[in-house]
C-alpha cells in the first residue's frame, strides 16, 4: 500500500498536465513579439555595434552640407568695358588682399587724426554773371582787331616824322636817281653819245668828269668779261651745296649692309619682306660707352637653385665689360636695393664689390617688380651714353602693383624709350607676357629659355650681343610709294654683334623701296639710306608672313593695353584665324 501511495504522487493530473502545453504556447508568443520588435529596431535604426569602441564620440558628427552654387549668364550691355588682359592669374595671389586692406586702414586711421581747418570766406563778393543780351552783343574777334589796330596806330604816331616836297615825275627817268640838275644830265648824254643803246638814258656827269674817264672802264670791263659758259658756270657753284649746308647727319650705310629675303603671298596679292642690317665688315663704326644696370629679383619665388643659375649668369656678364663702361646693380624682393650710390666706372675694385654683392643674394621675401623699375627711371641717365638694363626674373609679382597690363603699360608709358630693357628667364612658370611685352615696347627684347640650366648660357648671351652699341635712339622712314606696313615700330639701339630686323608687308606688284634709319652716335646724327630691291631678294619662305603676323599682334596688343578697347582683341583673334598663326602666351589669352 505504502508503495502504491507513492506511485500514485508521482503520476500528474489532468490539470497539470496540461501546464506545459500552456507554458510552450507563452513562449511562443513571446518570441513572436520579441522577433517582430527586432526586426522593427533592425529596419528602422543604425546598426548598434556589440561592443563599446575605446574611443566613442560624446556626440555623433554631422554631416557637411554641401551647396551646389548657381551663376545666371548675364546679358553683359555692348557699352560695358571688356575684360583686361591678366595672363598672370591674379586670383593665385588673393592672399594680399589682407595686406592691402590693413595698409588702407592705417592709411584712414591716419588721415582721420589730422585736423582740417576750413579756409576763411573769400572777403570779395563773386560778380553776377552777364546777361545774355550783353553776352550775345560781345564780339571777341573784333574786340581783338581793334585793339591790335589801336597798338599799330599808337607807334606810328611815335615815331618821327618829316615832310618832304612831291618830286615831279620824269618820263625815262630810273626809279632811283642821284642828285643832277638838268644841264649835267644833258653834259653827261653828250659825252656818251657814242656808245649804243637807248638815247633817252645817258651817264650822268659824275661818271663823265671821273678818271680815268667812264668809257675807258667800260672798255675795260668788257675785255675782262668771262665767256658765257663760265659765267653759267660761276653762277652753278653758286647754287651748289655740300653735305654739311643741307644737314648736319652723317652717312653711315657704308659701314653696313642689308640683307632682303621677301615671300609673296598670291592669294593675298601681297609681298611680305624682312630686312636685317648688320655690319659690312671689318671696319666698324666707333663702339658707344655705355652704363649697365643688372636687376636680379632674389624673391622667394626665383627658389634657392634658380638664384644660384642667374648668379653664375651675373658674374660671367661682369667679365664683359670694359673701362670705357660705367657699372650699377640692383637687387629686389619687396624693396630695391642698388650695390653703389651712382654709376661707377668698370675696375678692378669696382668689380669686386660687385662679385661680392652677386654672391650675396638670398631668396626671401616676396615679390614687387614694379617699385625697382620706377627706380630704373630715377637713376640719372647722359645723353650720350646708352643705358642698357638687363632684368633677371620669372616675372610673377606677388604684392604692390601685380597687373601685368598695369606694369608694362605705366612703365613704357614714362619711360618712352630713354632706357633699354632687356629682360631674362627660364622655366615653366615664366611670366612670358610680362617679360616680352616690357622688352619689346622699351628698345631691347627678352631671353627666355624654357629649362633654369639654360639661365647662364642666356645671360652670356645678352652680355655678348650688347656689348658694342654703336647708335642709340633709332627712327627710321620708309618711302612713302611703297605703302609697306613695317614692324616693330620702336627700335632697339644698333649693335655690332645684334642684327637689326624689320619685317614688313606691301602690294604684290611694289619692286622696290627705300629705307632711312636715323641715330644718335654720342653728341653726333648720323643715318643710313638704303634702297631696297625686293625683286632681286632671296626667298624667305612662308615664315616671314608668320614672323609679321605675332609683330602685328605685338601691336595691337600694346593698342589694347593703352585703349581698352575689345574690337582690337578681335582683330587679333581674326589675324591669327586668316593667317593659322596660334594665339601668343597659349591659354593666358583672353577669348
Amino acid at each position: 500500500m505504502g508503495d502504491m501511495a507513492a506511485i500514485g504522487r508521482q503520476i500528474p493530473t489532468g490539470r497539470e498536465a496540461r501546464q506545459p502545453w500552456l507554458r510552450a504556447g507563452l513562449f511562443a508568443a513571446t518570441l513572436a513579439v520579441s522577433l517582430a520588435l527586432h526586426a522593427v529596431l533592425l529596419f528602422q535604426f543604425p546598426v548598434i555595434p556589440m561592443r563599446r569602441p575605446g574611443a566613442w564620440p560624446s556626440t555623433v558628427p554631422r554631416r557637411p552640407l554641401v551647396m551646389g552654387e548657381v551663376r545666371p549668364v548675364p546679358d553683359l550691355a555692348g557699352f560695358l568695358q571688356p575684360e583686361k588682359f591678366r595672363p598672370e592669374n591674379p586670383e593665385a595671389f588673393a592672399e594680399v588682399a589682407p595686406l592691402q586692406e590693413e595698409l588702407l586702414e592705417n592709411l584712414r586711421a591716419g588721415a582721420e587724426e589730422l585736423e582740417f581747418t576750413p579756409p576763411p570766406p573769400a572777403e570779395a563778393a563773386v560778380p553776377p554773371p552777364a546777361s545774355s543780351a550783353a553776352a550775345a552783343s560781345l564780339d571777341l574777334r573784333q574786340e581783338i582787331l581793334q585793339i591790335e589796330h589801336k597798338a599799330a596806330a599808337d607807334e606810328l604816331a611815335a615815331l618821327p616824322r618829316r615832310i618832304e616836297p612831291a618830286l615831279a615825275r620824269r618820263s625815262g627817268a630810273p626809279d632811283i636817281s642821284l642828285p643832277a640838275d638838268e644841264a649835267a644830265i644833258a653834259a653827261a648824254a653828250a659825252a656818251a653819245g657814242d656808245r649804243p643803246g637807248d638815247a633817252s638814258i645817258r651817264p650822268l656827269d659824275v661818271l663823265s668828269a671821273a678818271q680815268p674817264p667812264a668809257a675807258a672802264m667800260l672798255a675795260a670791263a668788257d675785255r675782262n668779261a668771262p665767256a658765257e659758259a663760265e659765267r653759267q658756270a660761276a653762277q652753278g657753284r653758286m647754287l651748289d651745296e655740300t653735305i654739311a649746308d643741307v644737314t648736319d647727319v652723317e652717312p653711315i650705310e657704308r659701314f653696313l649692309s642689308v640683307a632682303v629675303s621677301t615671300y609673296k603671298a598670291a592669294s593675298e596679292n601681297a609681298l611680305y619682306f624682312e630686312l636685317a642690317i648688320s655690319r659690312a665688315g671689318v671696319e666698324a663704326l666707333p663702339v658707344l660707352p655705355k652704363d649697365v644696370l643688372l636687376v636680379q629679383d632674389s624673391s622667394e619665388s626665383i627658389t634657392r637653385t634658380k638664384l644660384d643659375f642667374f648668379k653664375a649668369g651675373l658674374i660671367e656678364y661682369l667679365r664683359t665689360l670694359t673701362t670705357a663702361d660705367r657699372l650699377n646693380l640692383m637687387r629686389y624682393s619687396e624693396s630695391p636695393e642698388l650695390c653703389f650710390k651712382d654709376w661707377q666706372p668698370v675696375t678692378a675694385d669696382t668689380l669686386q664689390a660687385a662679385a661680392q654683392f652677386v654672391e650675396e643674394l638670398r631668396a626671401r621675401g616676396q615679390t614687387d617688380l614694379f617699385s625697382p623699375l620706377q627706380q630704373v627711371l630715377r637713376i640719372p641717365r647722359r645723353p650720350d651714353r646708352p643705358m642698357v638694363v638687363v632684368l633677371m626674373t620669372d616675372g610673377r609679382p606677388t604684392m604692390g602693383t601685380i597687373d601685368s597690363s598695369d606694369i608694362i603699360a605705366r612703365f613704357s608709358k614714362a619711360n618712352q624709350g630713354k632706357v633699354s630693357i632687356f629682360t631674362v628667364g627660364a622655366g615653366d612658370r615664366v611670366n612670358t607676357f610680362l617679360l616680352d611685352l616690357l622688352g619689346h615696347n622699351n628698345r631691347g627684347g627678352s631671353w627666355i629659355m624654357p629649362l633654369r640650366e639654360q639661365i647662364p648660357d642666356a645671360v652670356r648671351r645678352a652680355a655678348r650681343e650688347l656689348s658694342r652699341p654703336v647708335l642709340a635712339n633709332l627712327a627710321y622712314r620708309f618711302s612713302s610709294d611703297s605703302a609697306a606696313e613695317v614692324y616693330p615700330r620702336t627700335l632697339t639701339h644698333l649693335y655690332l654683334d645684334r642684327p637689326l630686323r624689320l619685317v614688313g608687308r606691301c602690294p604684290a606688284d611694289q619692286k622696290s623701296a627705300v629705307l632711312q634709319i636715323v641715330g644718335e652716335s654720342g653728341p653726333a646724327k648720323r643715318d643710313m639710306v638704303f634702297a631696297i630691291d625686293l625683286e632681286e631678294a632671296e626667298d624667305g619662305g612662308e615664315g616671314l608672313r608668320r614672323e609679321w603676323v605675332a609683330q602685328k599682334i605685338y601691336k595691337l596688343i600694346n593698342d589694347h593695353l593703352t585703349s581698352g578697347r575689345d574690337d582690337t582683341l578681335r582683330e587679333i583673334r581674326d589675324l591669327s584665324i586668316r593667317h593659322n598663326v596660334p594665339l601668343p602666351y597659349g591659354a593666358d589669352f583672353p577669348l
